[in-house]
């Protein structure tokens, strides 16, 4: 199998996919990809301006995600948060899989986490402020949550009612041409 940029779209996020944990990515059977996966994720990540990506939010069913931007880049395989600070901080926060919606969320301000690299080493590092929260939100995605499950149904609810109302808003504005 070799994976295209091309043919990656984003999945809807009610897709089974999006609500499972995807199964560890096995190096002993596909770790000849493990680098074009990174890649590929990483090209449709900054394609579409994100701060991180998952295999499963494109369809593929690998414990993966890359984060970084046009410079740098981080692929994680099979990761594991092993610790965050008590410490948390509130920010708005967005999702490819919910394109122009945002949340302001608490999360934890810090961040420890393993990884495998590309070469199925393991890796391990602690990442901090929007660093810590690109790697916490893309590894709820590994276990089957996305960012609208640490807002209280009031918040949610009503965030997605000014969504709402923001989208009728741009659709009539396309429609008289204003």
């Amino acid at each position: 199998m070799h994976f295209n940029a091309d043919d990656l779209q984003l999945i809807h996020f009610t897709d089974v996919r999006m609500t499972t944990r995807p199964p560890a990515f096995d190096f002993e059977k596909d770790g000849d990809k493990a680098e074009e996966l990174g890649e590929v994720l990483y090209k449709k990540m900054v394609e579409w301006d994100g701060a991180g990506l998952s295999a499963n939010q494109v369809g593929l069913p690998y414990r993966v995600f890359v984060m970084g931007n046009k410079e740098d880049k981080i692929v994680f395989f099979n990761p594991t948060v092993i610790g965050v600070s008590k410490e948390e901080v509130a920010i708005q926060e967005g999702c490819l899989s919910f394109p122009g919606f945002y949340l302001t969320l608490r999360r934890p301000k810090e961040v420890a986490i393993e990884w495998q690299n590309a070469q199925g080493e393991t890796q391990s590092g602690k990442f901090q402020g929007i660093g810590a929260r690109v790697v916490l939100h893309e590894y709820d995605h590994m276990e089957g949550i996305n960012f609208t499950f640490h807002a209280s149904s009031f918040k949610l609810k009503w965030e997605l009612d000014k969504w709402k109302k923001k989208q009728l808003k741009f659709q009539k504005r396309l429609a008289y041409g204003r």
